[in-house]
C-alpha cells in the first residue's frame, strides 16, 4: 500500500509538488486544486484519525478545517483543505476599511461558534497558522482537539479569546513593520486588552474604532 487520499490511490511521492508552506508538525504542498499537509514522518502524528476525520464533517468558511485525510500504509499521514492564495497586494490589517476589518472578524467567529457548538477546542492559532490576503483566515488546525467536558459557552469564550489574541499579535506586527517605536506598540497593545472577555472582537472593534476609516487611523487619534 502507498498513499492513499479520499480512500482513492495518489502517486504523492511521483510528482513534483510545489511547497507552499512548512512548520514543525509537516510541510504543505499545492496538489492539484488544494492544499496538501503532509505530517513530518519522523514525529508523532499531531492529530488523531478520529478527531481529523470528525473535521471533516464541519462546515467553516474562514476556519480552514480538512476536507480529505491522506492515508500511508494505512496510517494518517496528513490531510487536505481549501487553497487560498497567499498574496495580500499590498494590503494589512491595520489599513484595511473598518467596515473589512470587522467583517473579517465577524465572519471567523460565525465559524468559532459554530465549531464551539461540534466541541471543538482550537489549539494552536497563531500567526504562522493564519491567512491575511485581505481576508483573514485560519489554517492548520492539526491542533485542534474535542472537548466534551466543557460547555458551549466555556468553548466559545476560550475559542474567541484566542481569536483576540491573534488579531492583536497581528496588528501590533503590523504597526512595528510601519516603524513604530515600543511604546508605541505597548500602548496598542494594552489598549487591545481591554476587550471584555465575554465581548466579540468584531463589537469591540466598530465600538473603539467609531469615526476612524481604518485601525492605523484611529491610533494616530488617540
Amino acid at each position: 500500500m502507498g498513499y492513499r487520499l479520499d480512500n482513492k490511490d495518489v502517486n504523492i511521492t511521483g510528482k513534483r509538488l510545489t511547497k507552499i508552506g512548512n512548520g514543525m508538525t509537516g510541510n504543505v504542498y499545492r496538489y492539484k486544486n488544494m492544499a496538501l499537509k503532509i505530517f513530518n514522518p519522523d514525529k508523532e502524528v499531531p492529530i488523531d484519525t478520529e478527531t481529523a476525520a470528525y473535521l471533516t464533517t464541519i462546515s467553516t468558511s474562514r476556519v480552514l478545517l480538512p476536507q480529505k485525510l491522506l492515508f500511508y500504509n494505512h496510517q494518517l499521514r496528513g490531510y487536505s483543505y481549501k487553497l487560498v492564495p497567499k498574496k495580500n497586494n499590498g494590503r494589512s490589517i491595520i489599513t484595511l476599511p473598518k467596515d473589512e476589518l470587522i467583517g473579517n472578524v465577524a465572519i471567523l467567529e460565525r465559524d468559532i461558534e459554530r465549531l464551539s457548538k461540534k466541541q471543538v477546542l482550537l489549539n494552536g492559532i497563531s500567526p504562522e497558522n493564519s491567512i491575511f490576503n485581505g481576508n483573514l483566515y485560519l489554517v492548520d488546525p492539526s491542533k485542534y482537539t474535542i472537548l466534551d467536558l466543557f460547555s458551549t459557552e466555556e468553548l466559545e469564550r476560550l475559542n474567541k479569546y484566542q481569536l483576540h489574541l491573534l488579531l492583536s499579535s497581528l496588528i501590533t506586527t503590523d504597526f512595528r513593520k510601519n516603524g513604530c517605536d515600543n511604546s508605541l506598540e505597548s500602548e496598542v497593545r494594552e489598549l487591545l486588552s481591554i476587550r471584555d472577555d465575554n465581548e466579540n472582537s468584531s463589537d469591540f472593534f466598530a465600538d473603539i474604532m467609531t469615526g476612524s476609516n481604518n485601525f492605523k487611523e484611529f491610533v494616530k487619534k488617540i
